[in-house]
């Protein structure tokens, strides 16, 4: 995972170049480059995904990261309210686009604090009654009873982790459908240069390494 991070995050800066370039100097290819942003976060998440499905808490944990960056994960990853904070600070809506923009907002925040419950209940699982007596049953025999319950536990972060992934996108896709491309490669503009500082802060914190 970390030379797939490594070189899609390479990848992201020029993209925004290619993103900035076009909403400056060729409005008609603003729609393509839009596209080529969204598609590439998409190839981060497919890659998160897999990940999750072989080793959740790596994914959850995300070690290719510096310390700093990881203080800003949110199950995975972004939160997707943070969208909202990035959209209203550098994008004029018109009225009836602050209204649809509101409305994804409220229904993104219930479904961020669902998430977060279901986050918070694995968790709780990895100290719950069963855990704990599976861990104490195999302490004196040879058993797979750990093993189930841990099994289960990580089927359930798996799928929290899913659920995460599949609300980033929906709020992406969603905003694309309300905001007009420029207006969306002002907004991807703006999310990718906060990508780029966070990490490039966290690695100069970090002595140049990323973990």
């Amino acid at each position: 995972m970390e030379a797939f991070f490594d070189s899609w995050f390479g990848r992201l800066d020029n993209l925004r170049s290619d993103l900035l370039h076009a909403f400056s100097h060729r409005p008609d290819l603003v729609p393509q480059a839009v596209d080529a942003v969204l598609s590439h976060y998409r190839d981060y998440r497919d890659a998160k995904l897999r990940l999750a499905d072989s080793d959740v808490l790596r994914a959850l944990t995300h070690p290719w990261l510096t310390p700093f960056e990881r203080i800003f994960l949110w199950v995975a990853g972004w939160k997707p309210s943070l969208a909202f904070r990035l959209l209203l600070g550098h994008c004029p809506l018109s009225p009836d686009q602050r209204a649809a923009v509101e409305v994804l907002r409220r229904e993104v925040q219930l479904a961020e604090h669902r998430i977060s419950e279901d986050m918070a209940c694995a968790q709780e699982a990895m100290a719950g009654h069963t855990v704990l007596e599976a861990v104490r049953a195999d302490l004196y025999a040879n058993g797979s009873a750990w093993a189930a319950a841990a099994d289960e536990v990580l089927r359930a972060l798996r799928l929290v982790v899913g659920a995460a992934e599949e609300l980033r996108e929906a709020t992406l896709r969603r905003l694309v459908a309300i905001l007009t491309a420029a207006q969306m490669a002002e907004f991807l503009a703006a999310a990718v240069e906060l990508r780029l500082r966070v990490r490039r802060w966290g690695l100069r914190r970090n002595g140049g390494q990323s973990a």
